[in-house]
């Protein structure tokens, strides 16, 4: 049994996104909101958090 290429990219692409929703600065309940997002709106949540939800690190 074979997993799409399409498959793998986008299951490493949202673990990548969680990870870095994890160890961002947000608070906790923005951080359990991204992540809900994330995988309610497969493509378009992440898209959104890496337009939206990051914050600049210093």
């Amino acid at each position: 049994m074979e997993i799409p290429l399409g498959c793998l990219l986008y299951l490493f692409i949202v673990i990548i996104a969680l990870f870095d929703i994890l160890k961002g600065s947000l608070s906790v309940v923005k951080k359990a909101l991204w992540g809900v997002l994330v995988f309610a709106l497969p493509v378009a949540g992440i898209v959104l958090y890496y337009l939206l939800g990051r914050t600049e690190k210093a």
